[in-house]
C-alpha cells in the first residue's frame, strides 16, 4: 500500500501530464503531418519519402533535449537516423528502453482519406486523424511526455531512460533501426514499447508477441488453348497430358492451406491469445498465361504470397516443415503436383517475443496502469509483430504498452483517441517512477 507521499507525487505528475494535454496533441498532430513513409516499403517511390522519418526525429530531438536528454543520431543509412535520447539517472536505479518506431506504411488512395489528406493531424470528436497517429506517433509522444513530466514536476530519476524512436520497423530492417540502436549501446534493463495494444483492449499490457513469416508458393502449369479446357477434367478427356490450369492448381494449394489454418484454430492454443489467433493469411495471387494476360489460354503459372502469425512457443523451422509436409501431403494425391511439386520460397522471418506475466517490467506497467485508470490492466497477447521482439533477443525483456488500436493502423482514416494519449502518458509515467526510483531535485 502507498504512503501519503508516494501517493502526493504520483498525483502530481499525473497533474503535470494533464497540463500538457494540449501539448501532447499538438507534437502528436505536428509529427503526423510530417510524412515518414518508410521508403523500403514495397511500391513506394524511395526518393520521394527518404528523409522523412529523420525529419521527424529531428523534431523529437529538440523536444527531448528541452528537459535534459543527452541526444545522439543513430544513423546506418543515409536520411534514416535514429534517434536516442538518454536521461541519466542519478544512480542506484534500474535502467529503460521507451522505444517506438518513427516509420508509417504508406497512405494508399488518398481519396479514400477524410478531407483527402492522409496527414492532415486534425483533431474531430477526440479522434486525431493522419497515417501514423495510431501506427504509432501517438505512442511516441506519451511516451516522452511522461518523461518530460516528471522533470516538470521537479524530480529525478535514479536509473538511466532512453528514449528511442527508431526506422525500419514497418519493413522489418531491424538492422537499421532498433537493433542499430542497440548495438551502439544503448541497453536497459528492460523496456516499454508503446505500440497500439487493441484489439481487443486498449491499453493492454503485452509481454508476448507472435512470430510471423513472409512465404511464396509458385505453382506451375501447361499452356493449352481455352477451347479445349474440357478436355483437362471431363470424362474422357486428355487430363495432365493436354493442359494443366496453375491458376487453378493454386487454389487447391490455397484450399489445403486453409484445412491446415483450421486445424491450427484448434491445436496451437496460448493463454494470452484469443483462439484461432495464428493465422496462414493468402495476401497476394498472381496467375495467368506468360507474357500475355489474357483469359483465352490456360494459365502456366500461379504465384501466392502469404503471411502467417505463429504461435509464440513454436520454432520458425518447424513452422515451415509443417507447412512444407502438408503441401507434400496434399500434391501426393493430386496427378500433376505429385510430379510438379508447388516451389516454397521462404522471404522473412519476424521472431516472436514473450516474457513471463510475473516479469517485474509486466508488474510494474500493470500496476501503473491500475493508479493511473483506477482500473486493472489486462494482460494479453499482441495481435502484430514489433521491435519488441528484436529488443527481447537483446537481453532486453520488453512489454507492449500503448495507445491506438490496430484495426485503424495500415487503414484509411487512422486515427488515436486523444484521451488515450493522456492516459497512456500517465501510466507511462508512473512506471518509470516504479521502474526507476526517484528523488525531488
Amino acid at each position: 500500500m502507498q504512503n501519503l507521499t508516494e501517493s502526493a507525487v504520483r498525483q502530481e505528475i499525473l497533474g503535470e501530464i494533464r497540463g500538457m494535454k494540449s501539448e501532447i496533441i499538438d507534437l502528436t498532430s505536428r509529427l503526423v503531418r510530417i510524412q515518414s513513409i518508410n521508403p523500403l516499403y514495397p511500391g513506394v517511390e524511395t526518393e520521394r519519402v527518404l528523409g522523412g522519418e529523420k525529419e521527424n526525429n529531428l523534431v523529437l530531438k529538440k523536444v527531448v533535449e528541452g528537459f535534459g536528454c543527452k541526444t545522439a543520431l543513430v544513423e546506418k543509412s543515409k536520411e534514416r537516423a535514429n534517434l536516442a535520447g538518454v536521461l541519466k539517472g542519478q544512480g542506484g536505479g534500474r535502467s529503460l528502453i521507451l522505444n517506438g518506431h518513427i516509420d508509417t506504411v504508406p497512405y494508399g488512395d488518398t481519396k479514400g482519406w477524410k478531407w483527402e489528406n492522409p496527414i492532415s493531424g486534425k483533431v474531430v470528436d477526440g479522434k486525431l486523424y493522419g497515417r501514423g497517429a495510431t501506427d504509432m506517433k501517438g505512442g511516441i509522444v506519451a511516451m516522452i511526455k511522461a518523461v518530460e513530466a516528471i522533470r516538470a514536476a521537479g524530480y529525478r530519476l535514479r536509473g538511466d531512460v532512453i528514449i528511442e524512436s527508431v526506422v525500419g520497423e514497418e519493413s522489418m530492417s531491424h538492422d537499421l533501426g532498433v537493433d542499430a540502436v542497440t548495438d551502439a549501446g544503448y541497453k536497459a534493463d528492460a523496456a516499454i514499447v508503446t505500440e497500439p495494444t487493441a484489439p481487443p483492449v486498449r491499453l493492454a499490457v503485452v509481454p508476448v508477441t507472435p512470430g510471423a513469416i513472409w512465404f511464396k508458393v509458385d505453382v506451375v502449369g501447361k499452356p493449352v488453348h481455352v477451347g479445349v479446357r474440357d478436355e483437362l477434367f471431363r470424362a474422357g478427356g486428355g487430363g495432365d497430358a493436354i493442359g494443366v490450369n496453375a491458376l487453378e492448381k493454386g487454389v487447391k494449394v490455397i484450399e489445403a492451406l486453409q484445412e491446415l489454418e483450421q486445424q491450427w484454430g484448434l491445436s496451437k492454443k496460448h493463454p494470452l491469445f484469443k483462439p484461432g489467433h495464428f493465422v496462414i493469411h493468402p495476401g497476394i495471387m498472381k496467375a495467368g498465361p506468360t507474357g500475355v494476360l489474357v483469359p483465352f489460354i490456360i494459365s502456366d503459372y500461379c504465384e501466392i504470397d502469404y503471411c502467417i502469425f505463429y504461435h509464440p512457443r513454436q520454432s520458425y523451422e518447424s513452422v515451415k516443415r509443417e507447412i512444407q509436409a502438408y503441401l507434400e501431403s496434399v500434391s501426393s494425391r493430386d496427378t500433376w503436383l505429385r510430379s510438379h511439386a508447388p516451389k516454397l520460397e521462404w522471404l522473412m522471418n519476424w521472431p516472436p517475443a514473450e516474457i513471463p506475466t510475473t516479469h517485474p517490467i509486466v508488474r510494474t506497467i500493470s500496476g501503473a496502469h491500475r493508479q493511473a485508470t483506477g482500473r486493472r490492466a489486462t494482460i494479453k497477447g499482441f495481435a502484430a509483430v514489433c521491435d519488441a521482439a528484436f529488443l527481447d533477443a537483446k537481453g532486453i525483456p520488453s512489454v507492449v504498452y500503448g495507445p491506438g488500436d490496430l484495426l485503424v493502423a495500415h487503414a484509411f482514416n487512422e486515427y488515436v483517441e486523444t484521451s488515450e494519449l493522456i492516459t497512456a502518458a500517465e501510466s507511462i509515467a508512473l512506471a518509470v517512477l516504479d521502474w526507476c526510483g526517484y528523488e525531488k531535485a
